[in-house]
């Protein structure tokens, strides 16, 4: 496994279609399908990844063979590295995948200074809640956001220290 950034059209252009997939499948649970469709528009769309990547974002992907088996999305904020998206495809999960990636944001936040990653996790999505957990995270705080159309993010916002 390798992880690797992302910069051409053509690699955002397969992070879509994988995030197509892995959204609908990972975020049913506690999201209505409509809030789905309208939150990978809004967040995970061709238009929505160049956007952010513009504004700093850093994309990267965690492939096998040239498949991609899963990836995250960051962006420095201050003193802290924000967690964005991390998503790994169903079939990988368990190959532990999320701990590779949040080894590498460590190394990340130490190359350049950072002392802490931080994310906000949807209070009903409890799997990965207790993930993050389990990896050193903890809540410090809660917010409801308004993203438009009646949605709204219910999330827990947590931190880990990078030491």
């Amino acid at each position: 496994m390798d992880i690797r950034e992302i910069n051409s059209e053509a690699d955002v252009r397969r992070l879509v279609k994988v995030a197509r997939e892995v959204w609908r499948e990972a975020n049913v649970s506690f999201c209505t399908a409509e809030q789905v469709e309208y939150m990978i528009e809004r967040f995970q769309s061709f238009e929505a990844v160049s956007g952010q990547m513009m504004q700093g974002y850093r994309y990267f992907v965690v492939e096998e063979d040239g498949e991609i088996l899963g990836y995250f999305g960051v962006q420095p904020q201050g003193e802290r590295l924000f967690l964005s998206k991390f998503y790994i495809r169903k079939e990988n999960r368990g190959r532990r995948i999320f701990s590779l990636g949040i080894g590498y944001m460590k190394a990340l936040c130490r190359e350049s200074g950072l002392t802490a990653i931080y994310l906000t996790v949807n209070r009903h999505n409890t799997h990965a809640y207790e993930v993050y957990l389990h990896s050193g995270f903890s809540v410090i705080d809660e917010e409801v956001n308004d993203i438009g159309c009646g949605f709204v993010m219910d999330d827990y916002i947590m931190q880990a220290e990078v030491g």
